[in-house]
């Protein structure tokens, strides 16, 4: 029998489908931490032009644009999860219907 050596049992081998759910289950979750990290990035940004704005009203529109784009952001993400979810829910796919957020880990 051919193994991975990087996998701690041989999940891929007798269980392709539970394989297949904890990857695209540890992909989403990655994409997901990605995205709220970015957001997190974007809203301290905004806040240092904030400060660096010093009152001027282009600038200050500039640092609310930037504001709200993070906010937009963050909301499609989790509703890209949540979109997932629905549809796992509505077509019977398990993989998506049991969709979780994670910290996916190497062991």
């Amino acid at each position: 029998m051919v193994t991975n050596p990087l996998l701690p049992d041989d999940t891929s081998v007798i269980q392709p489908k539970l394989f297949f759910n904890n990857v695209l289950q540890t992909i989403i979750s990655l994409f997901l931490i990605g995205g709220v990290i970015f957001f997190f990035f974007h809203f301290i940004q905004a806040g240092f032009n904030y400060i660096q704005s010093r009152g001027d009203p282009k600038n200050l529109e500039a640092v609310k644009e930037q504001m709200t784009n993070a906010f937009v952001g963050l909301a499609v993400i989790f509703s890209v999860f949540a979109i997932l979810k629905v549809l796992g829910h509505i077509f019977g796919i398990s993989s998506l219907e049991q969709l979780q957020i994670i910290w996916p880990n190497l062991l």
